[in-house]
């Protein structure tokens, strides 16, 4: 049995160590190019509308809820007319209703009285015909005698006659009277209910209405404006594009030969191509799934294509980068991370505010 030779079990330990360390530092000393990115809103509506005011212009530095459009929904409108006639109708309608039993009760009160007071004159008539006929037979006592024997008279059987008579036209008036009152007293009840119906309805359209006002979503700029006062716009139709006021992330490519590993959640330094006392942290978000051509400005050589793998870095918003400014990318060692990576930029003056502010970050 030959015995192994000593130098190779020397040897592989040796070249497993140049391996581990030339991968370990390329991770950590590697860097790449990217370009810092506002973040970009298309502001559009669900509802085809004509626009009838600007209020901004392109470029221009708004406020969160700052009113950038005026804008109608023709539907919307229409249909609040309707509404708001339908209401004045169903409210017309009532008023009438009760205008018109109103005059019923009035017109039976005074078919009542009218009624009652016929009945009243001809009793005290025929009391008057019974006080005469008294009189005219006072002191004949046979006459007397034979009208207590017979019991009421003719003139007493009619008037009591008219007593049911008066009391009857009350009774019957009456009863009609309650009638048209307890319907008085619920007329609004049916019409209050669709009047209630509509007026909700109308709200609704109202506040939907209230919501096409084009406001800004935060603080940022205005981009590109996509339409024209009296303009209609179909639905979905861009109206405003509008940027936050800051970067907010970078847009790397890494080369597809770099032997590098690059993991959501890794920290990255960013600093300014142009300016490298700007820099700070970003923390990857993002990593694209496929290779694709670096554009020519982030290309050591431009006239060279080459290929890379697109990674996304979330960069702080208090930052001094412009848009689609080249920015510098490095790996960091894992003692240099800092605790809390999206941490305000800062400007590097001199190595020791230098030396401070990494202090700080580290924090």
């Amino acid at each position: 049995m030959k015995k192994i030779n000593l130098i190779y079990l020397v040897f592989i330990p040796v070249l497993l160590g140049i391996f581990y360390i030339n991968w370990n530092y390329a991770r950590h000393t590697v860097m790449f190019y990217g370009f810092a990115e506002n973040k970009d809103t298309e502001i559009n509506h669900d509802h085809p509308v004509q626009v009838n005011k600007i209020y901004v212009i392109q470029g221009q530095f708004v406020n969160k809820g700052d009113l950038l459009l005026d804008v109608t929904h023709s539907r919307f409108d229409l249909k609040m007319n309707d509404l708001s006639h339908d209401i004045k109708a169903m409210k017309l309608k009532a008023q009438v209703r009760k205008a018109e039993i109103q005059a019923a009760i009035r017109q039976l009160q005074t078919q009542r009285l009218s009624k009652v007071t016929d009945i009243e004159r001809k009793m005290q008539q025929l009391q008057s015909e019974v006080n005469f006929n008294k009189s005219l037979m006072k002191g004949l006592k046979s006459i007397e005698v034979k009208e207590v024997s017979d019991g009421k008279s003719p003139n007493e059987v009619k008037m009591e006659s008219l007593r049911q008579e008066v009391e009857l036209a009350r009774k019957s008036f009456d009863l009609e009277i309650n009638q048209f009152e307890k319907e008085l007293a619920t007329v609004n009840g049916p019409l209050d209910v669709e009047v209630s119906k509509l007026e909700s309805e109308k709200n609704f359209y109202e506040a939907e209405e209230q919501k096409l006002s084009v406001r800004a979503p935060k603080d940022g700029l205005i981009g590109n404006i996509h339409c024209l006062e009296g303009e209609n716009k179909s639905s979905f139709a861009t109206l405003i594009t509008f940027y936050e006021r800051n970067p907010t992330q970078v847009k790397g490519y890494v080369h597809e030969n770099l032997i590098v590993h690059v993991n959501v959640g890794d920290t990255l330094e960013v600093s300014s191509s142009l300016h490298p006392v700007h820099r700070g942290y970003g923390t990857v978000v993002g990593l694209g799934s496929r290779i694709v051509e670096i554009p020519a400005r982030l290309r050591k050589m431009p006239e060279v294509k080459t290929y890379g793998r697109e990674v996304l870095i979330q960069i702080p918003p208090d930052n001094p980068f412009l848009q689609k400014e080249k920015v510098v990318l490095n790996f960091l060692n894992p003692e240099d991370v800092p605790s809390t990576p999206l941490l305000p930029f800062f400007e590097n003056t001199s190595s020791s505010k230098s030396s401070n502010q990494e202090t700080a970050f580290q924090r």
